[in-house]
């Protein structure tokens, strides 16, 4: 067992920790060290037991998975990290702090088969470089030039500049981008954060649009004005953030 994998798995629902230990008893190199019910516990055992892997669920009573994540990190403590969660709204947040996947529930071995594998792949990897952090190999997690949402039960990867323009709607925002729109329950203030400054731009206090897409404008009353995008779509440029704009024309 000396090249097995320790792995905690976390979770405060029994019926999910039994399903989680029935599929990992598949895999001869997964060493399960520590089965827990809240993350409290998990961080309690973790110095002493120091897991290469973790099976980990987000919302749970007390500290919720991202929580244990820094308390691991405040120890010293790096290991791989796959969120299995029935929440799809925090995939973003997932992959932002280095998770390695992020699987929905319900979900079938086959998929989770494919998560086990990636660990195990980045781990044995982990094992030839000891100066790659394992927090570090996810490159998708720091890339501006791309975006992770979670839909019906997979992680899709949007590129930046196929992003035409976001809305916010309510708690969600709606990213429309390729003909095709995707809603995620975020701020529209935490994703333009995420967005590239140099071509996304606030046009309206619940708009953000890649400027690449604007083809004309158009004057109206008060100051505003009215967007033109390629696609057709017609959006309105508020006075308040006429200047945010102002860089990215020509005079």
């Amino acid at each position: 067992m000396n090249d097995s994998i320790a792995t905690f798995v976390v979770d405060d629902e029994p019926l999910a920790r039994r399903r989680l230990l029935h599929l990992l008893r598949r895999t001869p190199d997964i060493n399960v060290v520590g089965t827990f019910g809240s993350a409290a516990e998990a961080a309690a055992q973790a110095a002493a037991i120091a897991p290469q892997l973790l099976l980990l669920d987000i919302r749970m009573p007390g500290l919720d998975g991202f929580d244990l994540m820094s308390a691991l990190t405040a120890q010293g403590l790096a290991p791989y990290v796959i969120f299995v969660t029935a929440h799809s709204d925090r995939s973003m947040d997932a992959f932002a702090v280095g998770a390695i996947d992020y699987l929905l529930k319900p979900f079938d071995d086959e998929r989770f088969a494919r998560a086990i594998a990636r660990a195990r792949t980045l781990i044995a990897s982990g094992v030839q470089s000891k100066n790659a952090p394992a927090q570090q190999l996810p490159a998708l997690a720091y890339d501006r030039t791309r975006l992770l949402l979670s839909e019906q039960g997979k992680v899709v990867v949007l590129s930046m500049r196929d992003i035409e323009f976001v809305q916010a709607a309510a708690k969600h925002v709606k990213i429309y981008a390729g003909g095709r729109c995707y809603s995620f329950r975020h701020s529209l203030r935490e994703l333009e954060r995420r967005l590239d400054t140099s071509c996304f731009v606030r046009v309206h206090r619940s708009v953000l649009v890649n400027v690449e897409y604007i083809a004309e404008m158009h004057p109206m009353f008060h100051g505003d004005y009215e967007l033109l995008l390629k696609r057709g779509t017609r959006l309105t440029l508020s006075r308040r953030y006429r200047a945010r704009l102002a860089p990215f024309l020509l005079g």
